[in-house]
């Protein structure tokens, strides 16, 4: 037999519902932010961990700085005595791409807390040399014959001598996209080695509008 359920009318009080023990929503808030922040601290703190640099991040941008030096060097040489209009615009965006990535390289070894090795390169690609003999790397007797020259001699020396540098800083950047720890060292490798490339595409181009043989291959 159904049984009918109390009423107010009957007398009875109805029995409410009973309010859930549990946490204050303010509190239970409080608690998952900072269980968030600390699974986010966590997570930073392997990031880091395993971002720390190996010996090719640092000697990377350490030799690449002083390679970088040699070619704004060379392009400096070439807007204040060259007279082609094109090798000068291409002069003037190496010298301040590459002050650019300087900067950048620096920074990051200061923060790594690193200085490399200021008497010998390339010992992060199992070949140690002097810096002045990084693959690419113009002699100083090359260096003075560009300080000397003018007209069609300069416009040869110098897209011969960048183009042969820029080879150089290729194989460089290319080496140490591939084996870089850190992922922002191996994409701003892949960057610069995109970026030489093109330069050297550019200056092919303006030697054969002039007349001049091409130079690929790391000829001089």
């Amino acid at each position: 037999m159904a049984v009918d359920a109390p009423s107010e009318e009957s007398g009875t009080e109805v029995p409410r519902p009973r309010p859930r023990g549990g946490v204050p929503l303010p509190a239970a808030l409080a608690f998952a932010f900072g269980i968030g922040l600390l699974g986010w601290g966590v997570s930073a703190w392997f990031h880091d961990r395993e971002d720390a640099p190996g010996a090719v991040d640092v000697g990377f941008y350490d030799d690449m700085t002083t390679h970088h030096y040699q070619a704004i060097e060379m392009a400096n040489v070439y807007v204040r005595n060259g007279d082609d209009p094109l090798l000068r615009e291409v002069a003037a965006k190496i010298s301040f791409s590459q002050a650019g990535d300087i900067r950048e390289m620096q920074r990051a070894l200061v923060a790594w807390g690193e200085t490399g090795t200021p008497d010998v390169a390339m010992e992060w690609m199992g070949a140690p040399v002097d810096q002045n003999a990084q693959p690419g790397m113009a002699s100083a007797a090359e260096i003075e014959r560009l300080a000397e020259a003018r007209g069609s001699q300069l416009d040869d020396l110098f897209s011969r001598l960048m183009i042969v540098h820029h080879e150089g800083g290729v194989h460089m950047a290319e080496v140490a996209a591939d084996r870089a720890r850190i992922g922002t060292v191996r994409d701003f490798a892949r960057i610069m080695a995109a970026s030489q490339r093109k330069e050297i595409a550019e200056l092919e181009r303006r030697r054969a509008e002039l007349g001049l043989r091409p130079v690929g291959g790391g000829e001089r």
